[in-house]
């Protein structure tokens, strides 16, 4: 896959992560009950509403904006070394939320979503690492010099 290709893709997944973080956040700030059904082992609520669901008092959802927001910067700004870092802390925070699902005992449709996403993208910046497209520096920025001087 080449180098606009692949940020293309990427942003995709990071623009459709955003909006299902955003969903979750207005969920959870409106307790409009969110668009998932409670069958079986899938029930939404069980999972936004558990103990398990915030960090420091903050929303996991919240933490998904947050997350997805600094995903688009991160593509957009060409450092590939800093993106698979980025991702790789996604990879250990979805590790922990699956973990927390598991103990829920339920999963929650919006959240595995979210899952694959941060798979997804982890795996875009590891497997197609060289072909990321590297934002190169000014010649007066790369040897400290001021423009218009």
């Amino acid at each position: 896959m080449d180098g606009a290709k692949l940020v293309k893709v990427a942003l995709v997944l990071a623009a459709i992560g955003l909006a299902d973080a955003a969903y979750l956040t207005i969920d959870h700030y409106t307790n409009i009950p969110v668009a998932c059904p409670s069958v079986g082992i899938i029930n939404c609520g069980d999972v936004l509403n558990s103990s398990y669901s915030s960090l420091f008092g903050v929303p996991f959802a919240v933490l998904g904006l947050v997350f997805f927001a600094i995903e688009i910067a991160v593509i957009l700004l060409g450092n590939k070394d800093l993106l698979v870092l980025y991702n790789g802390v996604g990879i250990a925070v979805v590790a922990y939320l699956v973990y927390t699902e598991y103990l829920i005992g339920h999963i929650c449709l919006f959240c595995t979503l979210v899952h694959v996403l941060v798979v997804t993208l982890f795996a875009l910046s590891v497997v197609y690492y060289d072909s990321w497209p590297v934002k190169k520096k000014s010649a007066g920025a790369a040897h400290g010099k001021r423009r218009g001087r």
